[in-house]
């Protein structure tokens, strides 16, 4: 990996959303909803995407972390930690798409996990859909395992 991994920044968010939504098309819950009912409350699937970073942010912004180079952001991970049960969740990664196949998204796992570990967690989970096949086999590579299997429904109200 040729990039440097440190704590994310405000003024990284604009480029971690930017990069959220180019690569969560076609592997998102928000991506599957516009594909049916288009827009909702007239944002598309883009705008409520871009959301959960903000999420991330206000939730535990010390935990998410930017893979950089040259001052380009190249991909970040957020993480979530739930010390009563001893468990650290992955809610969103992402590598820009120029930067894919050069291990930054490995590389960032590998980070999320070692901060894991010292923060004391006992378990790390991340999911993907069934429509990415480079979580698939990405997630598996570190030890992950599959442990259930998750259907979202969606109706116009």
């Amino acid at each position: 990996m040729d990039a440097v991994i440190r704590p994310f920044r405000p003024e990284d968010l604009e480029a971690i959303k930017a990069m959220t939504i180019e690569g969560f098309k076609g592997v998102s819950v928000e991506h599957g909803i516009d594909e049916k009912f288009g827009k909702i409350a007239g944002h598309d699937w883009r705008w409520r995407k871009a959301r959960h970073v903000d999420d991330d942010v206000v939730a535990h912004a010390a935990g998410i972390f930017v893979a950089e180079s040259g001052g380009e952001v190249l991909g970040y991970i957020s993480t979530r930690l739930d010390r009563e049960s001893g468990k650290g969740r992955i809610p969103n990664l992402a590598v820009a798409a120029n930067a894919r196949g050069r291990g930054i998204g490995r590389g960032l796992i590998e980070h999320a996990l070692e901060y894991f570990r010292a923060e004391g967690m006992a378990l790390a989970v991340i999911e993907t859909m069934a429509s990415n096949p480079i979580g698939q086999s990405l997630y598996p590579s570190f030890g992950f395992e599959e442990v259930g299997r998750q259907i979202h429904y969606a109706c116009r109200l």
